[in-house]
């Protein structure tokens, strides 16, 4: 068929109306844009499991805390981060980033678990606020911090237990966190929350073989009398010092004569001027400690009343423990007790420190009571081996003194009686003599 010269070409014919061309324009613009939301969430998600493959990898907890404050800040564009690990509802670590050195600096003392983030350890659960100012918990900043307006804030949850809290601050997006970041770092802290689990169990099973390990060798050296007795409590209280890392250490008696009195038998670290001193029993850490008759722990000896002499002597003491001994070296009629402390900045004394430092102080007073045991027996068979040695040399003595006796009687027979009256007087003073030394080494 031949071409016709007036036919049009079809995509000359090909037209949309002009509201068509509208509707599909919106629909390619929100294909594309749900494409790029697509793109931005799988980025977000390959992000977090970037992210949770590097918080897992090793199990020292304070590498392990700051791989997690930095993965956090990244995942959800915030410009702080923070961690703070939690026990027995205190806050006893905090790791943050996004502030330089200097700014730390003037800012002084770290967060203690007060305001907005006390209110995340009371209450365990996700807060994301657009204002942190406006939380009803707010304590507001120090004068040099830094402003913080956009607060996140999510638990470190493990198997129903809150080992801590991550906190972001200050998104880098216009309108503040989303609850896409809010669920980014749940999912997050999900992850992170096992992870210190596991190290926090791995960091005790360490403290578990420290504390062992020095039991044993406080034992050797107790046991092998190498250590004079008045050395004992020092060695003692340097082994509890090192191995608990702690401030300082004592040991203190109650007499039951007296039992208004405490005495400071030894003291070590920063309290090794306590030693030989006496204080008030009643009220004290010394007579809590008898009284609660196992290991007494106090987080914060500024606020408690039976610490209030430690912290009048030692004003940087924070934590305080205490076991009751099981024996007393000051001798029986004596109550002992162990005590050891921790200063501002340092981490507080826990369950695991008081279980180990309970085993700790019963090893040491066994060793201490077999070392003197030993010393004891030692003591006995020394003047037993005196005393057979008194008694083999007292007979040879006694034998010789009847021969010469016996030598003196004969000569004396047979001489002059001038002479014969010196022998025979002789001889009634060696009689004298061997019952002197018998009376003395046989008494009647």
């Amino acid at each position: 068929m031949p071409d016709d010269p007036h036919a049009t070409a079809p995509s000359e014919g090909l037209a949309f109306p002009s509201v068509a061309r509208l509707e599909l324009d919106e629909l390619l613009d929100q294909l594309i844009a749900r494409a790029t939301e697509v793109k931005l969430t799988q980025g977000r998600l390959r992000t977090l499991l970037d992210a949770v493959h590097h918080i897992t990898v090793g199990l020292e907890l304070d590498d392990l805390v700051s791989r997690i404050v930095e993965n956090a800040r990244g995942l959800v564009a915030a410009r702080y981060a923070a961690l703070g690990v939690v026990r027995d509802g205190r806050l006893i670590r905090f790791v943050h980033v996004g502030m330089d050195a200097r700014t730390v600096a003037r800012i002084g003392d770290l967060p203690d678990g007060k305001g907005v983030l006390g209110t995340l350890i009371d209450d365990p659960r996700p807060l994301r606020l657009a204002d942190l100012s406006t939380h009803v918990a707010a304590v507001g900043f120090p004068s040099d911090h830094p402003p913080m307006r956009s607060f996140l804030g999510v638990p470190l949850v493990a198997g129903g237990t809150v080992y801590g809290n991550l906190y972001c601050t200050e998104s880098e997006h216009e309108g503040g966190f989303t609850a896409d970041d809010e669920q980014l770092l749940t999912a997050l802290a999900g992850a992170a929350g096992i992870a210190v689990e596991n190290a926090l169990l791995l960091d005790a099973s360490r403290r578990r073989e420290r504390w062992q390990a020095a039991s044993a060798r406080l034992a050797s050296a107790l046991l092998s009398g190498d250590l004079p007795p008045e050395a004992e409590l020092a060695h003692l209280l340097a082994t509890a010092v090192d191995v608990a890392r702690a401030h300082g250490a004592a040991i203190s008696e109650v007499a039951d004569a007296d039992p208004g009195v405490a005495h400071v038998l030894e003291g070590a670290g920063s309290l090794h001027d306590w030693a030989r001193r006496d204080v008030a029993s009643v009220g004290s850490i010394t007579q809590a400690a008898l009284d609660e008759d196992g290991p007494l722990l106090i987080t914060d000896a500024s606020t408690d009343p039976r610490t209030t002499g430690v912290v009048e002597r030692a004003p940087e003491v924070r934590s305080v423990l205490a076991v009751p001994l099981r024996a007393s070296p000051g001798g029986a009629g004596n109550r002992s007790v162990l005590i050891l402390t921790r200063g501002e900045g340092d981490e507080v004394f826990g369950p695991v420190e008081a279980e180990m430092l309970l085993g700790f102080a019963a090893h040491a007073t066994t060793a201490i009571e077999l070392a003197d045991g030993r010393r004891d027996r030692e003591a006995v068979r020394a003047l037993e081996d005196r005393e057979q040695l008194v008694l083999a040399l007292s007979e040879q003595v006694l034998q010789r003194v009847q021969r010469v006796g016996l030598a003196l009687t004969s000569a004396a027979s047979g001489a002059p009686p001038a002479l014969r009256d010196q022998l025979l007087a002789q001889v009634a003073e060696l009689d004298d003599v061997t019952r002197a030394v018998r009376d003395t080494v046989f008494p009647r």
